[in-house]
């Protein structure tokens, strides 16, 4: 595992369900944040966290994805479907990011403190 530029701490997960966090609460939380990847979309496109939030990606899609910061904070594996993808976020900021293999596919992630 190695610390991202931004202050990130990635690593990638293999298959599995998780449940998504649900209500709006302050500071960080014990369950993961759930972001979808299904029809070419980040679902959702806009997520806001708090630092010491997880955030786990799950590709629900038969084409392999990824989930790569436009500054290059993380990049995440080709994930197949069913692979997650999970990182722990240790700085707040504003984090626009997209698919690798296709670039058109963007969302937001926005990480208070």
């Amino acid at each position: 595992m190695r610390p991202a530029a931004l202050g990130l701490t990635l690593w990638a997960l293999g298959c599995g369900t998780l449940a998504a966090a649900s209500g709006a609460r302050t500071g960080p939380t014990s369950e993961p944040k759930l972001i979808r990847i299904n029809e070419f979309r980040f679902a959702p496109s806009d997520l806001s966290v708090a630092v010491g939030d997880t955030v786990v990606w799950t590709n629900d899609d038969a084409l392999l994805h990824t989930t790569s910061a436009d500054s290059g904070a993380w990049s995440s594996p080709e994930m197949r479907q069913g692979e997650r993808f999970r990182f722990v976020a240790v700085r707040a900021g504003r984090f626009s990011y997209h698919c690798s293999a296709h670039p058109v596919m963007r969302a937001t992630l926005v990480v208070r403190p």
